[in-house]
């Protein structure tokens, strides 16, 4: 996430995606996403945001993520939004309705109204 796109959504923080970016990211829980030039890579949601930037600076779970990662466009970026419990569960889809990450695997479509 860049400029902008990170203030209008109110974003809490926000580093470069590098082993030295580790000292800047919280212990605490949120909602992070990860982006390059393309836009948003992945969005997920964590109890301890600086312990997950490290998952996935070793090797992510998610095998489009780590592809999109070796073949990066640009800086790549990770951005977060302070949240716990139940905010963590709501605003996680919500972001990935809204941002449709290019490497998450779940997509959470709008209910219909009956």
């Amino acid at each position: 996430m860049h400029g902008l796109a990170t203030a209008a959504m109110g974003v809490d923080g926000d580093v470069a995606f590098r082993p030295s970016s580790t000292a800047d990211i919280p212990d605490v829980g949120g909602v992070y996403v990860i982006s390059d030039l393309r836009g948003p890579l992945y969005i997920g949601r964590t109890d301890d945001l600086n312990r997950r930037f490290h998952k996935h600076l070793e090797d992510s779970h998610n095998r489009k993520l780590r592809i999109a990662l070796r073949n990066r466009v640009g800086n790549v970026r990770f951005a977060w939004i302070f949240a716990d419990g139940p905010d963590q569960r709501s605003l996680e889809p919500a972001l990935i309705r809204t941002l449709n990450p290019l490497c998450n695997d779940i997509r959470y479509a709008l209910k219909k109204r009956s």
